[in-house]
């Protein structure tokens, strides 16, 4: 009569009984570090492997981004979307990551 939404008990006991069951169940990975994630997974497109080339030389985001042509916002968008992609936090770590699992170029690195 007050226009409230009315739930049979038994729909009550059953959201009651859940919510005490994942309070109980210890959270799942919490201190862990992001996982990395398989390269094939990730399918980079050909403007964020060549950031991610860039990070692998230590370029900051201003060389990136004049090397690319493009704004150093959007370079910190590319890069933003990259380690979430890749599933690591920081760009050391995406470098790290690129050498591990993304072929190695041939013949000398090219500095920025």
């Amino acid at each position: 009569m007050l226009g409230e939404s009315v739930l049979p008990p038994a729909v009550l006991r059953l959201i009651s009984d859940e919510t005490c069951q994942n309070r109980e169940q210890p959270l799942q990975n919490t201190t862990a570090g992001p996982k990395l994630l398989d390269p094939k997974a990730c399918k980079l497109s050909p403007r964020e492997a060549q950031i991610l080339d860039c990070l692998m030389q230590g370029a900051p985001n201003k060389a990136i981004a004049r090397k690319l042509d493009v704004t150093e916002a959007t370079i910190k968008v590319h890069v933003k979307g990259l380690l979430h992609k890749i599933g690591v936090a920081n760009r050391t770590q995406a470098a790290m990551w690129a050498s591990q699992h993304l072929p190695q170029r041939e013949g000398p690195a090219q500095h920025i």
